[in-house]
């Protein structure tokens, strides 16, 4: 068997690059963090304001101003996204450890908006034109919001939360266990305002309590808005009829159906045995990875042939980690009993490595880059066998 039967092959496709180093940073820009402490159980007094009819959440203490082009500008929760879109203009998606929504452009003002079931549920404001309901800006001292509001429903160092139920058409403020109680309910939200060292008002975010539990489903359960798979249909290909090869199958049993490798393929800084259009990475005598090239008979488990289409690709596997002019990469998590793509902040975010399992690239063509020329099948531990680099300690 000669060496050099197959050409060497550089990783030349920017996104895969792009998510495994940074991803070995510490890179995490957390945009707001949930806190709770133990509550103050005193008899602050509930709003008597009504609540407003519909399912826009009409009241001044959940009400966020901002301006924009010095026009204030009034969002509730239970607003649509198109009203919101309307009033503010085309967002940019976003996404934390703990929010996933949209920033929309304002005037000396940063917002983020999430939305349940395209309704405003969560809003966040820090800058010098936001507030609530056109009082209570930015810089106002603590002192002053606290002799309007009462003493709060949780505290927990510059962090004060008022934690309301909708009912009966008001706000009533709720404490301690009941908060618990009503955990991921429709009809509770939180007022939080942020203070400064100084003792000044800097941020102030309302949230539905629905929208706070949806975001911590996030790590335990699929999300309903992209496709999950089995790890079978994940973690392997076929050779052709009866020559299947999966991540940590043995390399007697892949040369039980696939016969000894035909030659060798330079990936990287690692070389691989290969099987015809398929080139296999052995780490300690396990598939570690796979390279497939195009080929009549290759496939993987969900039937997805080379050659094919970044269209193709796309209707499988749906919503990418990352989709570049030169790859469409999937960082698949195990969320529950399932895989699931990574979104790309979970894939640069260290807290959320170990939910990691396996990596899926396509590569595109360079000068057709809506064909697929080849894709790479990996565990989790491929990039520092491919970059030579040790595993740092977990």
């Amino acid at each position: 068997m000669e060496m050099d039967t197959k050409v060497e092959r550089k990783t030349r496709h920017v996104g895969r690059w792009i998510i495994h180093i940074v991803s070995i940073m510490v890179l995490v820009v957390i945009l707001w963090t949930v806190t709770v402490s133990d509550s103050f159980k005193v008899n602050a007094a509930a709003s008597s304001t009504s609540v407003g009819s519909g399912s826009i959440i009409q009241h001044p203490y959940l009400t966020i101003q901002v301006l924009k082009q010095k026009k204030p500008i009034v969002i509730q929760p239970g607003m649509t996204k198109l009203q919101v879109d309307q009033l503010l203009g085309k967002p940019t998606e976003i996404e934390s450890s703990s929010f996933k929504g949209y920033s929309y452009n304002t005037t000396n003002s940063t917002l983020f908006i999430g939305y349940l079931n395209e309704k405003v549920a969560s809003i966040f404001t820090t800058g010098y034109e936001s507030s609530i309901n056109g009082q209570f800006k930015f810089g106002t001292p603590w002192k002053k919001v606290l002799a309007k509001f009462g003493q709060p429903s949780e505290v927990k160092e510059q962090t004060f939360d008022y934690v309301y139920q909708v009912k009966n058409g008001k706000l009533k403020q709720i404490y301690g266990t009941a908060i618990q109680e009503m955990k991921g309910s429709a009809d509770v939200y939180t007022l939080r305002f942020d203070i400064s060292t100084s003792g000044n008002l800097q941020s102030i975010f309302v949230e539905q309590a629905a929208f706070t539990q949806a975001m911590e489903d996030r790590d335990t359960k699929p999300e309903p808005t992209k496709p999950s798979f089995t790890e079978e249909e994940i973690n392997g290909i076929s050779n052709g009829k009866g020559k299947p090869i999966s991540l940590g199958m043995r390399r007697e049993t892949v040369e039980a159906t696939n016969g000894r490798p035909d030659g060798n393929l330079f990936y990287s800084r690692v070389v691989m045995d290969s099987y015809g259009a398929v080139s296999v990475y052995y780490r300690e005598n396990i598939v570690a990875a796979m390279v497939v090239d195009l080929s009549p008979v290759a496939q993987t488990n969900k039937v997805l042939g080379m050659s094919t289409s970044r269209k193709e690709v796309l209707h499988i596997y749906g919503e990418p980690t990352y989709n570049g002019q030169s790859s469409v990469e999937y960082a698949f998590e195990a969320v529950g009993d399932r895989l699931q793509a990574m979104s790309f902040f979970k894939s640069i975010d260290q807290r959320y490595l170990q939910n990691k399992k396996y990596s899926l690239t396509f590569i595109a063509n360079e000068s057709n880059p809506d064909q697929i020329e080849y894709f790479i099948l990996n565990d989790s531990d491929f990039f520092y066998d491919e970059n030579n680099i040790p595993k740092p300690p977990s």
